[in-house]
């Protein structure tokens, strides 16, 4: 069940890659385990709603757009938290679209990265990426 912090993150998120010519589909036909996949060629992701995580709908269609906009190789991906390779690009790059998104409204003094990372299920490894990310987000 989406909670509806989620469910406007997801909306916010879709609204990025939309502004951007990315398409989206939401299905509810595939298993909690599925992923959510993209196919950079016809700029289009599909969002396993199902999902077993729900927190983690956001940063999973982020992950996915983040394919389509570096225009990835049309392959299979799996999942990993890494920071290297294309599918760690496309877990810096979905933390990069959360950030101001999620902190937009939140002044610098009660930013909280631990928050944030529990906001949307991002990996542990992930961590380093987001303080980062955070703090280039207050710098302007």
């Amino acid at each position: 069940m989406l909670t509806e912090f989620t469910s406007e993150m997801l909306r916010e998120v879709l609204n990025y890659g939309f502004d951007r010519g990315v398409g989206a589909e939401l299905t509810y036909k595939l298993k909690p385990y599925t992923p959510s996949v993209s196919n950079p060629e016809t700029r289009w992701i599909a969002v396993n709603m199902n999902w077993h995580e729900p927190k983690q709908l956001p940063y999973q269609a982020a992950h996915e757009i983040m394919h389509v906009l570096h225009q990835d190789p049309a392959c299979l991906y799996f999942y990993s938290a890494s920071k290297n390779s294309i599918e760690g690009e496309a877990n810096i790059g979905g933390i990069r679209i959360l950030v101001p998104l999620y902190f937009v409204d939140i002044d610098k003094e009660d930013a909280n990265l631990n928050q944030f990372m529990k906001a949307f299920d991002i990996p542990a490894p992930m961590e380093d990426v987001a303080k980062e990310t955070i703090t280039e987000f207050y710098s302007f």
